[in-house]
């Protein structure tokens, strides 16, 4: 065995071989004809790069709310209402009546309904039915001087009357609800009655930040035993609104939700609990508005 590490000695090359290996160098250096297979690998290529966009659309959208995709807006809820209380329009056999019960005492001029309904009553045998009103005071009758109630108050005096020389001071352009109870009897309690619909409050109209305006709240009627307690709203509905429901809170805990009634621009809410109360006692209600696709729309 040779230890002898240093490479034999090669010949030098000829002119000739060093010209061919030259040519053979250059000839394997130079670029292959490959378009076939580059018309079939430009759609994979495309294929891919669509995937790769939509499966990072995907992440975006389900992981960053804050890539342009619109989720939903304002309280997440939907109509759960099992009940409802709306029996319709109020029978044209009863229209003269429920205005009649729209008027105060001594009052003059003839009023007329500006909304009604027809709704459930305070017991099973029995319905309700409800109104907004007006009647301006009459020429010649001028109030007696009133301060006018601050943001959040009661108006003052008792607002079911007209008070001396026509309508108070809070609500003279004549607004009032009114209910009457049919068929009347000594179980329903009170058959009728009508209240103010202060100035303030009807001239104030629904946003979308607030969809409804209170124009009356009635929240202790009950039937004469005592087993039955009743609280009913009315609003102006802002157009969106397309349905609305209530439920009562008693005690610390919330009742089932019942439908109201949309129409025309206002809206009617009602609920009723059952157990025994005493004279004076009231309802707590919540209510919420939905629009036409179900969506909850903000309340206050």
């Amino acid at each position: 065995m040779t230890t002898d590490l240093e490479p034999p000695r090669v010949p030098p090359l000829t002119a000739a071989e060093r010209a061919r290996l030259r040519n053979r160098l250059m000839e394997r250096a130079r670029p292959t004809n490959r378009r076939p297979l580059a018309r079939w690998a430009a759609p994979v290529v495309g294929v891919g790069a669509v995937a790769a966009v939509v499966a990072g659309t995907l992440v975006v959208t389900s992981q960053s709310p804050d890539a342009g995709v619109a989720g939903p807006s304002g309280p997440i809820a939907s109509p759960a209402a099992k009940v409802g209380v709306d029996l319709g329009t109020v029978p044209a056999a009863d229209v003269a009546k429920l205005l009649a019960s729209c008027q105060f005492p001594d009052e003059t001029g003839r009023g007329k309904l500006v909304w009604s309904r027809h709704v459930r009553g305070i017991t099973t045998d029995s319905t309700m039915m409800v109104a907004l009103a007006v009647n301006p005071q009459a020429p010649g009758k001028a109030a007696t001087t009133r301060t006018p109630p601050r943001s959040g108050d009661r108006p003052t005096g008792d607002p079911r009357k007209p008070g001396s020389g026509g309508a108070p001071d809070f609500a003279k352009l004549g607004y009032r609800y009114c209910m009457m109870r049919t068929p009347p009897s000594a179980e329903v309690g009170a058959s009728a009655s009508v209240g103010r619909v202060s100035d303030k409050g009807w001239k104030a109209e629904p946003t979308a930040q607030h969809a409804l305006v209170t124009l009356a709240v009635t929240d202790g009627d009950f039937t004469m035993d005592l087993r039955t307690l009743q609280a009913w709203r009315l609003y102006r509905a802002h157009p969106d609104v397309a349905k609305v429901e209530a439920r009562y809170v008693l005690n610390g805990k919330p009742g089932p939700w019942t439908s109201g009634v949309v129409t025309d621009g206002f809206a009617y809410t009602e609920v009723q609990a059952g157990g025994k109360f005493t004279s004076g006692q009231r309802l707590t209600t919540e209510v919420r508005a939905f629009d036409a696709h179900g969506k909850q729309l903000p309340t206050s």
